[in-house]
């Protein structure tokens, strides 16, 4: 498979304009004027006051998300046509309605590395296999592995596709265990370490290349530390058919269009308000609720526990707001 062509466009697009931006008026876009729109448009979020620190950590990570895919690929489309006999309560938290399962409280951080497709992806299976082992495997399946060795998945570091692509290889290839960067944890942890400051000396990363052996002192061989999925599939664009989904079987992947300002977030309920778009970006929907009446998505991040609030967020639910109901991956794993 091809890589994303859109996804390059996009990412060159941004630089372009940051670049002609800042040649025009003589400094980076993302500036007090910039904060001041966003602070008087969002009413049902607040933005990060330390913007500057925080724009500049994650900027170049959002320009390479998630794409569709040339090839035409797209899984089955799981329906629930009972649904609405179904009660479905107003909030939900499945890191407290599987309490057992480690990984439903595992904020992962991407790195400089444009690997949220994989990130995400990673993150639900593994959340699912702890879910429908009722909590007798506790395993962080590994980014790197997607990442390496699915070709059609997407380009490693330079995006990826929302198709479901990544659980239908989960189905026929497998994948392998990997804890956090640096870590001795699992077969292949993440190979990439998170942006710190200072941050001008983050640098975006190459994509890694497809590797079946696991790290020196692993204590499994590649090919038996593999968890394979039973079924891939998608789930309708109907906010309560995606509620139910969740509730009943564990987190799922989605995507969404990436503007501006969602990078400022720090608290409450998001919604755009101001700035350009730059990309996509793929996420793990855990949860849903209300808050000061808007109802929400409960979202891990990829970007680590010191962005927005503690690495989670909550986003606009009900009105497929940027796309974030149109693109909802999952699978079952085989346990």
């Amino acid at each position: 498979m091809k890589p994303n062509l859109i996804v390059y466009a996009l990412s060159a697009l941004y630089i372009a304009d940051l670049v002609s931006s800042t040649e025009r008026h003589g400094q980076d876009p993302f500036n007090d004027d910039f904060l001041r729109r966003v602070l008087a448009r969002a009413r049902s979020w607040k933005p990060d006051l330390n913007f500057a620190s925080n724009v500049h950590y994650h900027t170049f990570r959002s320009l390479k998300g998630i794409g569709q895919s040339r090839t035409g690929f797209k899984v089955p489309v799981k329906r629930y046509e009972y649904v609405y006999d179904v009660e479905i309560p107003d909030s939900f938290d499945a890191r407290e309605h599987w309490p057992n399962c480690d990984s439903l409280r595992e904020i992962r951080n991407q790195g400089t590395c444009g690997s949220c497709w994989a990130v995400a992806a990673a993150s639900v299976m593994s959340d699912r296999v702890c879910i429908h082992s009722n909590g007798t495997i506790n395993v962080a399946l590994a980014a790197e592995d997607l990442m390496g060795c699915c070709v059609d998945c997407g380009n490693g570091c330079n995006g990826g596709f929302l198709d479901g692509t990544s659980f239908q290889y989960w189905v026929d290839a497998g994948l392998v265990s990997g804890g956090a960067y640096n870590s001795t944890d699992g077969c292949k942890p993440y190979p990439f370490k998170p942006c710190e400051y200072p941050f001008n000396q983050c640098h975006p990363e190459q994509s890694p290349k497809c590797s079946h052996h696991c790290q020196d002192g692993a204590d499994r061989r590649y090919s038996k530390d593999k968890l394979y999925g039973k079924v891939a599939y998608g789930v309708p664009r109907d906010e309560r058919m995606i509620r139910y989904e969740i509730m009943t079987n564990g987190p799922v992947e989605a995507g969404f269009d990436v503007y501006e300002d969602v990078l400022l977030y720090k608290s409450g309920v998001y919604r755009h308000v101001y700035g350009e778009q730059i990309g996509k970006h793929a996420v793990r929907i855990i949860g849903w609720g209300r808050e000061g009446g808007y109802p929400y998505w409960l979202i891990t991040n990829s970007y680590g526990e010191d962005w927005g609030d503690h690495g989670y967020f909550k986003f606009i639910r009900g009105s497929n707001h940027l796309g974030i109901e149109s693109n909802v991956i999952a699978g079952l794993p085989k346990v």
